[in-house]
């Protein structure tokens, strides 16, 4: 039973409509007008874009937004004149999905592209997937940041979605810069809470807030009577619609692509800050393994890196730029366990 939190009406009914279908799914067709690889290629890349070529389709699993997995599939599609396919889903259902096909022994996706949780080691100890260094991608990592390498798990951050904070600009506009301001009595029973236990990518985040201000604001986040919402889409659609002052932690595409509908809502960003971090894995039994390896080679190159970190919110491994001032790595979050968290936010089991 949740004690202390309470689940609105609208976000059951968001809860229920989601049981129906995890995400978006989107098809990228090759075309007769794909660029030409530069005749000062290396060798290596080259023979890759030709096997890929020959094998016609990439299927691939996204976190990302839909939006933003359409415009790199697009773009790929177009260079290479391969035919990509891609479906979109939350972390926990593509760690699920996956994991499922690959106990077959025939996924369905190529690769997947998704939250760095402890699915990601496991899917490669299982043999699930390859290592990206044992894949054979042309001059990997070709000069990619070592700090966003994770050669153990066989992978490297591609994206970085930092968490911050969505407000209702008519209820809470200009009143909050940071996280201890949602403590503020005033806001009791106006604070939206995206539910932890929904993805173990929330862990860190909550790692972080312990981190910076201890445990103690867990506990008194609890006494603020959060809405529990079941997802940060679900959440911010209910910020839009006036049922609640703050929704913790936002995200900053979801915030921004209301706000350009016409919705009340509006994104802040505190300087501490963590975020799913964003991995591609590749199968150990893909169907289209060459395009699967180009997709990675795009990804970390300079233009499909851009591509994938074009819409704000998102920060780039190469740009540090576009990361906040005080962002703290996943990994270096730890302590506080999942069920420590939950316990702290007055929260019991998933689904109870």
């Amino acid at each position: 039973m949740i004690s202390h939190l309470r689940l609105s009406a609208a976000a059951v009914l968001l809860l229920a409509a989601a049981a129906c279908g995890s995400g978006g799914s989107g098809t990228s067709g090759g075309s007769g007008d794909a660029q030409a690889v530069p005749a000062d290629a290396p060798p290596a890349l080259r023979t890759l874009v030709e096997a890929a070529r020959k094998e016609g389709e990439l299927v691939w699993y996204s976190v990302p937004a839909e939006n933003i997995a359409k415009a790199v599939s697009d773009d790929f599609a177009k260079k290479y004149g391969i035919k990509v396919k891609f479906i979109r889903l939350t972390s926990s259902d593509l760690a699920q999905r996956f994991a499922a096909e690959a106990e077959t022994g025939k996924p369905a996706a190529d690769l997947f592209v998704g939250s760095y949780t402890p699915f990601v080691p496991q899917a490669l100890a299982k043999g699930w997937t390859v290592k990206l260094a044992d894949a054979g991608i042309p001059e990997y990592p070709n000069g990619y940041p070592e700090k966003y390498l994770l050669p153990d798990d066989g992978t490297a951050v591609v994206q970085v979605q930092p968490s911050g904070i969505a407000v209702n600009s008519q209820q809470a506009g200009g009143a909050i810069k940071d996280w201890q301001d949602i403590l503020d009595p005033k806001w009791k029973g106006k604070v939206i809470l995206v539910d932890p236990r929904t993805s173990a990518a929330y862990t860190p985040f909550w790692n972080l807030i312990v981190k910076e201000y201890g445990e103690e604001f867990l506990t008194k986040l609890k006494a603020q009577n959060p809405i529990v919402a079941p997802g940060s889409a679900p959440a911010t659609q209910q910020l839009a619609a006036g049922e609640g002052a703050i929704v913790m932690p936002g995200v900053q595409s979801i915030t921004d692509d209301l706000k350009g509908k016409g919705a009340p809502v509006e994104y802040v960003q505190p300087e501490a800050s963590t975020g799913p971090e964003i991995v591609p894995g590749l199968a150990a039994k893909a169907a289209h393994p060459n395009a699967a390896r180009l997709f990675v080679h795009y990804l970390m190159s300079e233009e499909g890196n851009a591509k994938l970190n074009a819409m704000p919110g998102s920060g780039s491994p190469l740009d540090p730029s576009s990361l906040p001032a005080r962002y703290s790595f996943n990994r270096d979050l730890t302590g506080t366990t999942a069920e420590q968290i939950h316990a702290l936010l007055g929260l019991g089991e998933a689904g109870t």
